[in-house]
């Protein structure tokens, strides 16, 4: 049945309009569809808040609301605040306090917080109360709540002196204004939709599929099975060549490996009509023993998850292997036999969501090319929402079998990754679907798809055995991992090898061992996710430091003090020793500065006042954890920059690197320009674009800043000095007797402007230039946490977090602060509440955020950070990465502060109410 349209009228943004529309459409969908980008779609179920718009002055949540409701009502989405050239007060304020990231979120929460402070600005507590309908996966809120209460950040009042000072984040008046171009925001003409038809089940054979009822439904233009896609093996991870993962993946197969797995595409003319045809399309299915459990299918005779010919690089595919580590330096039997306390523990960690609030999202189409003297040609042009755009061509060309060249891939401004996005999961559908049909097709992917479908942070289970001496020196250490891979390898070697090799480089030991097994079962795979194994380790060995601290009765800052490596130590690990680490010349990471001894001072000072034990139910206890994380990978990720003089006088910054919302686009140009002299401003930039820009491996891996900004600093300093020969030959002097400030050449007979010498100069004046670092520096953390547990419910409030970065210099202090406290948020929630459930069936129980509980902002704490600055030997004017580490030592601190409320050691998360208060009853049972 065709349902019947109706007519209604309404008014945005002060403009009048009468439409059409379907019942059951929503208003998110009417506004987008009339071109108000500003309006987020993210949950379409009225959990996020990223689609707030006020109607008729009230904040609402669009995607609940039925357009056909609308009866001339009057409708002000984020692009209809400022006024003549003004901005809203609410947007000045976040502007003013930097109060957003990826900013996908920010609409909402700037039309939500001018409705909350409509008569006056609540308190902190309130606020953070107030805003629980407005998700953020960024900020940690803290930024947030400060621009509400008008709270501005540091901002300099010069243009000039670039590094180390607070300069705004430069998409800033695009983010608040609703302007900022995210990927679904661009719809070509003619674009049509793809939707996927998913698996029931969680392993199975495709024995027929029946395409006969879908293809003639109307509106549909093409539907795609496995029998109409390039059989090409590929791997999903985004990672440079050569590629370390398993090679265990089809754009469509003809075996299903998990609860959502594709198993159809259709291409129609709308995305409801894509939907209706995978519900016509038929298939017979052969089902197939499906396993869960890590150590259950690594046993003989558990079901084979690719039995497939073409896949390669996969360890062991008869055990379900999908990678293998092992690694040793020192003998541990001997390392415990010399030990006074040998501790043995099994820790769990579960598989959890990245929750960034866009959801992936592929366009593509094609594009005439007309090269200069060159024959012309039809290009694939794939916009994405991606991390790693250059990785996105080489794989597209590998399965479209078109040459990269004629590939391009642009990446649209991003809501969110945290390693999700470093997936390649909607491009080749959709470029598939384009060059099938010649026509534009766009696959965003629900919210239920991004949480059944793409990929989690791995589940793991790890067993650390520690040997120590009575005053706390370490004598040997023994770490065994299973991480659960998932239906594909994906990251999972390289995951599970982090898992053990930060937590054992972590502190000097002469006997160490480090076991990973990544194991294929029927879940949703694993992927990337912000810390990518070293979170899971962390939490195992900063949990096991804390229960030797307590069973040898020694501080547990002093343990770790005693024990952590230092400046001049190499990380052995596989290894006989540092002398072979030093010959071998093979060292992933190494110590550049060292402010590790200034974190720990800085959290003993913010924890000196005593905590009362207990008052009523409630019982307190504090905690601290250490973590480190490299600065990108070194000799392998590679980044590049092109900088060049325009006619205007002005520089354009040509870069691949990848801003997903960390500000790298801003914090590029400061390096750029404190090495030119000139105001930030006056450097344009094109970033992310494989058609227009130097390769770049792209955002993971803490890289971006550490790589791609020396990779700045180098092309700057290279064009200065070009720039300072071109303006010595105008002025008919030495090279030496030019001065270059302020965009000014002086010299004793004369000056010369940018402008100036770019009018008179007839060959461009450029620099294009590759950089691969030789070391990746190790960036240090140590958190603390107080908390009050409630014997009585269980329930856990934290009181205060700190965390001390030692992160050498901070080219952006403001930007630095805000990857601080978002990843303390990710951690909160890592450790409180977040964990996706799964059945016997392999099928997710909690695929939403109503049921996958991430922190609010009445969640998180007031933070406290301290970014302790000592320049990096290595890093662009000393800077070392500081993305992910600001995860990893929350969840070990708030399980150690649990410990010290209650005296019960959890050694698995999350430590929801129910499980502490459970813990609580069996500790009080007599």
């Amino acid at each position: 049945m065709h349902s019947t349209p109706v007519s209604i009228h309404l008014q945005v943004n002060g403009q009048s309009y009468c439409q059409s529309i379907l019942p059951g459409s929503s208003l998110l969908s009417l506004l987008r569809g009339l071109g108000w980008m500003g309006v987020h779609r993210a949950c379409e179920s009225g959990d996020c808040g990223a689609c707030t718009v006020l109607l008729e002055g009230d904040p609402i949540h669009s995607c609940l609301y039925p357009a056909a409701r609308l009866n001339g009502q009057r409708i002000t989405t984020i692009e209809g605040l400022a006024k003549d050239g003004e901005w809203d007060p609410m947007q000045a304020r976040f502007l003013a306090g930097q109060g957003f990231q990826c900013g996908f979120c920010t609409p909402g929460m700037i039309l939500s917080a001018r409705k909350l402070c409509e008569q006056r600005i609540p308190s902190e507590a309130q606020l953070r109360d107030l805003l629980r309908g407005n998700l953020c996966r960024c900020t940690g809120y803290q930024a947030i709540l400060e621009s509400i209460q008008g709270i501005p950040a540091d901002l300099p009042e010069s243009d000039l002196e670039s590094v180390g000072r607070n300069v705004p984040k430069q998409d800033g008046p695009e983010i608040v204004s609703g302007q900022a171009a995210y990927t679904s925001d661009f719809t070509p003409a003619g674009l049509l939709h793809l939707r996927v038809l998913r698996s029931p089940h969680a392993h199975a054979r495709i024995r027929a599929i029946d395409t006969t009822q879908a293809q003639a439904l109307p509106g549909v233009v093409a539907v795609l099975t496995h029998k109409d896609v390039p059989r090409q093996i590929y791997s999903t991870a985004g990672h440079a060549e050569p590629v370390p993962d398993p090679l265990d993946r089809f754009v469509l197969d003809e075996k299903v490996r998990f609860v959502g797995d594709a198993v159809a595409a259709v291409v129609a003319e709308s995305v409801a009509i894509a939907e209706q045809a995978c519900q016509l399309i038929q298939v017979e299915y052969e089902i197939l023993p499906h396993v869960l459990d890590p150590l259950a299918a690594m046993q003989p005779g558990s079901p084979c998850i690719h039995d497939e010919p073409e896949a390669r690089q996969i360890y062991d595919a008869s055990r379900n292997l999908a990678g293998y580590v092992c690694l040793q330096t020192g003998d541990p039997e001997q390392g415990f036999a010399a030990a006074d306390l040998i501790l043995e523990n099994t820790y769990h960690l579960p598989a959890v969501q990245h929750a960034h609030l866009e959801p992936h999202v592929s366009t593509s189409w094609l594009e005439p090319v007309h090269p200069e003297g060159g024959e012309s040609f039809e290009q694939l042009v794939v916009r994405s929402s991606t991390q790693v755009p250059f990785h996105c061509q080489r794989v597209l060309s590998e399965i479209c079998g078109i040459p990269r060249q004629r590939i391009r891939v642009i990446k649209g401004k991003i809501g969110g990754g945290f390693g999700n996005k470093q997936e390649i999961l909607t491009e080749p559908l959709c470029a598939l679907a384009t060059l099938k049909t010649g026509r534009p097709v766009q696959w965003e992917l629900t919210r239920l798809e991004e949480f059944t479908t793409t990929n989690s942070r791995h589940a793991m289970q790890i067993r650390v055995k520690t040997g120590v001496k009575a005053d706390g020196t370490l004598t040997a250490q023994e770490i065994t991992t299973y991480g659960n891979a998932g239906a594909y390898g994906n990251h999972s070697q390289t995951v599970v090898f982090l898992a053990g090799y930060v937590p054992l480089g972590l502190y000097r030991c002469p006997h160490k061992r480090f076991e990973g097994f990544a194991v294929y079962t029927n879940s949703m795979p694993g992927g990337a996710f912000r810390g990518y194994g070293a979170t899971q380790g962390t939490f195992a060995m900063e949990s096991q430091m804390d229960e030797i601290a307590h069973k040898l009765e020694l501080n547990p800052i002093e343990l770790r003090l005693k024990n952590v490596i230092r400046p001049g130590d190499a990380l052995t690990l596989g290894y006989r020793d540092q002398q072979e680490a030093d010959l071998k010349d093979s060292h992933f990471n190494l110590i550049g500065s060292y402010g590790l001894k200034e974190c720990f001072e800085k959290i003993q000072t913010a924890f000196s006042t005593p905590l009362p034990a207990r008052e009523g139910s409630r019982h307190y206890g504090r905690g601290i954890a250490l973590s480190m994380q490299g600065s990108g990978l070194s000799k392998i990720h590679i980044a590049g920059i092109k900088l060049s003089l325009q006619p205007t006088g002005r520089i354009l910054m040509l870069s691949g690197a990848v801003d997903v919302g960390t500000g790298s686009d801003t914090t590029l140009r400061q390096i750029a320009a404190q090495v030119l002299g000139i105001p930030l401003t006056q450097i344009d930039l094109i970033a992310a674009d494989t058609g227009q820009t130097p390769f770049d491996a792209g955002s993971y891996a803490s890289a971006t800043l550490f790589i791609s900004g020396q990779a700045s600093q180098r092309a700057a300093q290279v064009l200065r000095d070009k720039l300072i020969q071109a303006a010595a030959q105008r002025l008919q002097t030495d090279p030496g007797q030019v001065s270059f400030a302020e965009g000014i050449f002086s010299t004793p007979q004369g000056s010369l402007t940018l402008q100036e010498l770019a009018q008179g100069t007839p060959a461009p004046i450029e620099v294009e230039l590759h950089h691969a670092a030789d070391e990746s520096s190790l960036t240090f953390a140590v958190a603390g946490v107080e908390v009050a547990v409630d014997r009585e419910t269980g329930q856990i409030e934290l009181l205060k977090t700190v965390q001390a970065i030692d992160l050498g210099t901070a080219i952006n202090p403001r930007i630095c602060h805000g990857q601080v406290t978002g990843g303390t948020a990710m951690g909160i929630g890592y450790a409180l509440s977040e964990a996706l459930i799964q059945d016997e069936q392999g099928q997710i129980l909690n695929p939403g955020f109503r049921y996958y509980r991430i922190p609010t902002a009445k969640d998180v704490p007031p933070m406290e950070v301290h970014l302790i600055q000592q320049a990096d030997p290595y890093g662009p004017f000393g800077a070392k990465g500081v993305g992910e580490i600001t995860t990893n030592c929350t969840a070990p601190a708030i399980a150690n502060a649990v410990f010290q409320a209650t005296g019960i050691r959890f050694r698995q998360l999350p430590l929801t109410p129910e499980r502490v208060w459970s813990a609580l009853g069996e500790q009080d049972k007599p």
